[in-house]
């Protein structure tokens, strides 16, 4: 259930991202990946009209974008790296908007790359009433804990908690387990009040 709006805002879910830690995961930062396969990295969308993408390039103090338009014109676009300290030693790399210069690990678009802030996007959570983002999140660490391709049901009830992964220490499960027992005993308590306002204001 939504909350209502009187302007339309952009969502982040709806648009084009760029994610400094899934370059990582992907190994698309790794020049021996490059040097193996001879070909550049690309993140690649699903689109009406077929697939678009986005080459990536590794440089020493940030990445270079690539994409070629629709009349065949080369674009390319550096995004340098900006460096804050860790808390055991050493340095986490993040992207310095082409926008604004501020830091962030998410860039969006595809033509011009920018920051949340910069393209003025929301969460789709933010237009959310609070009971049923208790309970989303809740869904989302069910989700976490489930097998790949286990459905998982949109709004569980006292459903038993997933079998903890073969990998995940007991104690993280306990914690999430506690956790997701928080957050849906707090949602369905909240739903519930909301059920009896709107009871009270029908009669």
């Amino acid at each position: 259930m939504a909350r209502p709006c009187r302007y339309a805002t952009s969502k982040v879910e709806e648009c084009r991202s760029v994610d400094l830690a899934d370059l990582r995961r992907w190994h698309m930062l790794d020049p021996a990946r490059l040097a193996s396969t001879g070909k550049m990295p690309a993140v690649t969308w699903n689109t009406f009209d077929g697939f678009d993408q986005l080459g990536v390039l590794m440089r020493p103090n940030g990445v270079l974008f690539v994409r070629r338009d629709d009349g065949g014109q080369l674009g390319k676009l550096f995004v340098p790296y900006t460096f804050t300290p860790t808390k055991f030693g050493g340095w986490r790399a993040w992207f310095r908007c082409p926008g604004c210069g501020q830091r962030c690990r998410v860039l969006y678009g595809i033509n011009s790359l920018r920051c949340r802030k910069c393209r003025g996007l929301k969460y789709q959570s933010q237009y959310e009433m609070p009971a049923y983002r208790l309970l989303a999140r809740a869904r989302k660490i069910r989700r976490r804990l489930a097998k790949p391709g286990e459905t998982v049901d949109p709004m569980p009830s006292g459903d038993p908690m997933p079998p903890k992964p073969r990998y995940m220490r007991w104690r993280t499960y306990r914690r999430l387990e506690a956790l997701v027992s928080r957050l849906e005993a707090a949602g369905w308590a909240a739903v519930s009040a909301q059920v009896c306002a709107m009871r009270r204001k029908l009669r």
